[in-house]
């Protein structure tokens, strides 16, 4: 009996490392500005809490789109643009190329953090539409990133709420040196700001480590040879 006991123990603890995540979403019309703000149409996306999966997909007003770039920040509460140095990080959209280049964000209201403080963190491809983008990628590499003034760093992530700087451009030039950006001009512009938007939340099972099914399923049978030994 004691034997029995154990196993129940462990099977307990096997079923506990199996913990709730979350999905966030929300899909918006947005109110937006600037000359090429009517361009944003429809902006949909997506947060996984633990395999840090991010998605952004924007559908624009015309079709082709003048859009031909875009820089992205988000995080969960207040506008963005308003962070302190190093707390989130930053993506850089070049629609002719579909390459997405993100960096560790500078706080300030401008697209600049390519130079300061200039620490590229990924590149990702993207899908390209004549009138929409679809941006999925892995952030966990992104959202890991420690350096300096990076204790409340949170990399691309939100929850319940959701804080978005995100603008769109014309005539972007991007000019790249082994995968970095090195330059990065525009001509018009246009974006949407928002400050503490409720997203959904799914609720999602998860397992913490493979090595907790494994020891469930060694647990459950020997559970299953006991019952055959006593009974």
């Amino acid at each position: 009996m004691k034997i029995l006991k154990t196993l129940v123990a462990v099977s307990l603890l096997a079923t506990a490392a199996i913990s709730q995540a979350s999905l966030f979403s929300f899909d918006t019309n947005p109110a937006t500005g600037g000359s090429l703000g009517s361009q944003i149409d429809t902006v949909s996306s997506t947060f996984n809490s633990t395999t840090q999966n991010f998605t952004w997909d924007v559908g624009f007003a015309s079709d082709p789109t003048p859009i031909d770039g875009f820089w992205l920040v988000v995080n969960n509460g207040d506008n963005p643009k308003s962070s302190n140095v190093n707390e989130l990080a930053i993506i850089y959209g070049d629609l002719q190329t579909g390459i997405a280049s993100t960096y560790v964000y500078n706080g300030q209201n401008n697209a600049n953090s390519i130079n300061s403080p200039g620490i590229l963190l990924q590149t990702d491809t993207f899908a390209v539409t004549s009138n929409s983008f679809s941006l999925d990628i892995d952030a966990t590499t992104i959202n890991a990133w420690s350096g300096a003034n990076s204790a409340n760093y949170t990399g691309i992530s939100y929850d319940a709420g959701v804080g978005v700087w995100f603008h769109v451009a014309s005539g972007s030039n991007f000019g790249y040196t082994n995968g970095d950006i090195t330059s990065f001009s525009f001509g018009q512009q246009g974006w949407w700001d928002a400050a503490n938007l409720v997203t959904d939340e799914l609720s999602l099972n998860s397992v913490s480590a493979p090595s907790s099914l494994a020891m469930l399923g060694f647990s459950l049978f020997g559970l299953v040879l006991l019952r055959r030994k006593f009974s």
